[in-house]
């Protein structure tokens, strides 16, 4: 098997397996066994569980960064369809490594750096988005972005840690939204809830 298409197998694996068993609970003999193959093969192409883990960690962050800028990119919408993409896509990002890998991480220094850069990441993003719906008129004056962009990143990623469903916390930012807008913006985010009651992915 071409060694890039067997490296790429090795990756999926590991992130479902990483997603149900986080790092302390996954070792590079169980992904060996559950790749069916030698252990000697996966440390041709992964010299550590570190580094695998690593790179399965960036990976999950690199597809959703690249899903929300193709959305953003096909919508051709207002400031508020970037705004909710955004925070979807943070998240999505959350869930789909599940609250076992969370708290592992957060407990890890070999892993809580690398994910804390895309804690800062996504909290850039937030900023921005807030900022430009705030120049476009729809968020109250009062409103301090870059603050309540901090407490939003947070208290997505509290909720994940916490085991919230999906359906629960993606509800629950749109009314934590609901309270930061001008009429015109509270009346896109009913819109957009109504709608999207009927057309969630968990």
């Amino acid at each position: 098997m071409n060694p890039e298409t067997l490296r790429s197998q090795i990756l999926d694996y590991t992130k479902r397996e990483m997603s149900l068993h986080g790092t302390n609970g996954l070792t590079m003999d169980d992904i060996a066994k559950g790749m069916k193959m030698s252990k000697r093969t996966l440390y041709k192409l992964f010299p550590s569980k570190v580094c695998l883990f690593r790179v399965c960690l960036s990976d999950f962050a690199n597809k959703i960064r690249g899903s929300v800028q193709q959305q953003q990119i096909r919508m051709d919408s207002s400031c508020m369809g970037h705004l909710f993409i955004t925070v979807n896509g943070y998240l999505t990002l959350l869930h789909s490594m599940g609250k076992t890998l969370l708290l592992d991480i957060a407990e890890d220094d070999e892993y809580r750096s690398s994910f804390e850069r895309e804690n800062t990441f996504w909290l850039q993003q937030f900023i921005d988005i807030l900022t430009h719906c705030k120049i476009c008129g729809f968020l109250l004056p009062e409103v301090d972005t870059d603050r309540f962009a901090a407490e939003l990143r947070e208290a997505i990623y509290q909720s994940c840690l916490q085991g919230t469903p999906y359906i629960v916390q993606r509800m629950l930012n749109y009314m934590l939204l609901r309270g930061l807008f001008k009429m015109d913006g509270i009346r896109y985010i009913d819109e957009h809830l109504a709608f999207d009651k009927l057309n969630v992915c968990v």
